[in-house]
C-alpha cells in the first residue's frame, strides 16, 4: 500500500517535491515514492511474510525511496521503532487474538484452523524439516506470492500446488505442479508427483537448489517492486463521480449499482475518520538519516545496458 508523504505543515507533497540533481547524465533518476507495508507479521516474528517485507523494505530504501511498516504490538514493543536504515515501524496497540492475528486476519483464516501438522517452526529449523520430505503441498485460496514455495524448492522438493494469486509467476512450469483449488486437482497434483518420484524422472535436489537460488535477489524484487510504483504513480487518479461510472459500466447494471453503493459509503466513513481525526494530529513519518547522516546511501542502476548513473542525494 502506497501512501503520500506529508510536510512538516500537513501539506501533501508529491514526486514533484523530490528533486534529482542529474547533472550532465543520459537519463534522470525516477521520482521517489513514499510506500507503506502493512502486515501483523514482523519483526520480532520472524518467518517468510516477516523476512520478505523486512528486507524488501532495505531494498527500496538502498534505491531512494522512503518505507514505513505498520504492524500490532509485541509485547512491550509499542509505539514507533525504527531499524535499520531508518525503516520506521508502527507498533499499533491493536488486540492480538490468535497466533500474533488481529482480528481481520484471524476471521479471514478460521477455515485453515481444523488443521495442525507442526505448528509453528523456528525459522532456522524449516530447512531441517523440509529436507526430510520430497513433495510440498501447498493448499493456499489466496496467495501473493508463497515464500514456502521458494523455500521448499530451493531445499530440492517438487512442489505441488493450488493456481492462485501470484503463485503460477514464482517457479518455472518443471518445478512446479499447478492445480485448480479443490480436493480432486490437488489429489491428481499429488499422484503426479508421486509417480515422477517413484519412477525417478524428477531432477535430483542438488539440481533444483542449484536452479532455485538463482531466480531471486532482493535488490532485483526492490526494482521490479519500483517499476511497479512508477507505473501507478504516473497514472490519472480518477473523481468519485467518474469511479462510480466506471463500477456501473464494468460491474453490470445490478452489481455495479452495488459496488457503488459501497463506495459511496466507504468514502462518506473515510470523510468521517477524517473529521474525528483531523490530518493534523497524525504522526509524520520524517525521513531519518541515522547519526552524521550514516544512513543515507548512495545507489548506482544499470538500464539497457549503460554504465551505471550515481544517485545524487534527494536532499
Amino acid at each position: 500500500m502506497a501512501y503520500r508523504g506529508v510536510g512538516g505543515h500537513g501539506q501533501v507533497l508529491s514526486s514533484d517535491h523530490f528533486h534529482v540533481n542529474c547533472g550532465t547524465r543520459p537519463a534522470c533518476r525516477p521520482p521517489m515514492h513514499s510506500i507503506c507495508m502493512v502486515s501483523d507479521f514482523f519483526y520480532p516474528n520472524m518467518g517468510g511474510v516477516e523476512s520478505h517485507i523486512y528486507q524488501l523494505s532495505q531494498c527500496l530504501i538502498e534505491r531512494g525511496h522512503k518505507v514505513i511498516v505498520v504492524t500490532h504490538a509485541y509485547g512491550n514493543r509499542k509505539g514507533v521503532r525504527y531499524l535499520t536504515s531508518g525503516l520506521k515501524v508502527y507498533y499499533l496497540p491493536l488486540k492480538v487474538m490468535y497466533n500474533q492475528s488481529t482480528a481481520t486476519t484471524l476471521f479471514h483464516s478460521l477455515p485453515l484452523l481444523r488443521v495442525r501438522l507442526l505448528g509453528a517452526l523456528e525459522h532456522q529449523d524449516v530447512r531441517n524439516v523440509l529436507v526430510q520430505g520430497h513433495i510440498f503441498l501447498n493448499t493456499s485460496l489466496t496467495e501473493a506470492f508463497c515464500m514456502a514455495i521458494v523455500e521448499a524448492a530451493s531445499c530440492g522438493l517438487q512442489v505441488v500446488s493450488t493456481r492462485v494469486g501470484g503463485i503460477p509467476e514464482v517457479l518455472p512450469e518443471n518445478l512446479i505442479i499447478l492445480c485448480e483449488p479443490s480436493v480432486k486437482s490437488l489429489c491428481d497434483g499429488l499422484e503426479k508427483a508421486i509417480s515422477q518420484l517413484k519412477s525417478g524422472t524428477l531432477p535430483a535436489p542438488e539440481k533444483i537448489h542449484n536452479r532455485v537460488k538463482t531466480f531471486y535477489t532482493w535488490r532485483n524484487v526492490a526494482e521490479r517492486t519500483e517499476k511497479v510504483y512508477d507505473r501507478v504513480a504516473g497514472e490519472v487518479v480518477l473523481s468519485m463521480d467518474k469511479r462510480l461510472d466506471r463500477l456501473i459500466s464494468h460491474c453490470g447494471p445490478v452489481t455495479g449499482y452495488i459496488f457503488a453503493l459501497f463506495a459511496v459509503f466507504s468514502f462518506l466513513f473515510l470523510l468521517f475518520l477524517r473529521w474525528i481525526t483531523p490530518d493534523s494530529t497524525i504522526d509524520v513519518a520524517i525521513d531519518a538519516t541515522g547519526p552524521n547522516g550514516a544512513w543515507t546511501r548512495q545507489y548506482s542502476f544499470s538500464k539497457k545496458g549503460k554504465k551505471n548513473d550515481e544517485i545524487a542525494k534527494t536532499r
